[in-house]
């Protein structure tokens, strides 16, 4: 087992047309990061077509607008060929919940192999090394752990999913700090590693 920091993450965000993956709702853009020893070293972004219009709510969050989404591809193919370049690396997430009940439903939806990944939760992962601190979204977290940022880009998937690897290998050298030193070391934490 490596050192927590020679590991090698798959950091990702969805935006999704809405909350509910059990309704009809589902993925309208991947973003992804491969980070090891707080290096950036691939990326993955790409819409997605729901095959539906998406709610002027969702066009104002996001940015994403129909004409955007309208000749990508669909949900099917666009998870199959994520999960092809996630291979068996642990992922991470911001709310890791969220976005891995979205992946999940595609998985579902499409018969596609069941996942077997490692997935760690960084609001969790917040809340147990700041449990003195109130706030832990990602907007709070980039000015906790300096990292540059602009709210005008927040709520697109590769954005996110950028801001929020810096935000995790900042998170890493504590838990170092902690004695916290391989992955297994985190597996007990379920609030933090949410699949194992």
């Amino acid at each position: 087992m490596l050192d927590l920091l020679e590991e090698t993450y798959v950091v990702f965000d969805l935006e999704t047309t809405g909350l509910y993956p059990n309704s009809d709702d589902s993925i309208i853009e991947i973003g992804a990061v491969k980070i090891k020893n707080g290096e950036i070293i691939d990326k993955y972004d790409e819409l997605v077509n729901p095959g539906k219009l998406l709610n002027e709510e969702i066009i104002k969050i996001t940015g994403i607008t129909n004409e955007m989404l309208k000749d990508k591809r669909d949900e099917k193919s666009c998870v199959i060929d994520f999960l092809k370049w996630v291979n068996n690396l642990p992922m991470v997430a911001h709310n890791a919940k969220f976005d891995i009940s979205f992946i999940e439903k595609a998985i579902e939806k499409y018969n596609l192999p069941p996942l077997k990944n490692v997935v760690i939760d960084t609001l969790g992962l917040s809340r147990y090394l700041e449990s003195s601190e109130r706030y832990h979204n990602l907007a709070t977290l980039v000015v906790r752990y300096n990292i540059p940022w602009s709210e005008e880009k927040h709520h697109r998937a590769d954005y996110d999913a950028y801001g929020t690897a810096l935000i995790f290998h900042k998170m890493l050298n504590k838990l170092k700090v902690n004695n916290f030193n391989k992955l297994t070391d985190l597996y007990s934490y379920r609030f933090i590693v949410i699949r194992k």
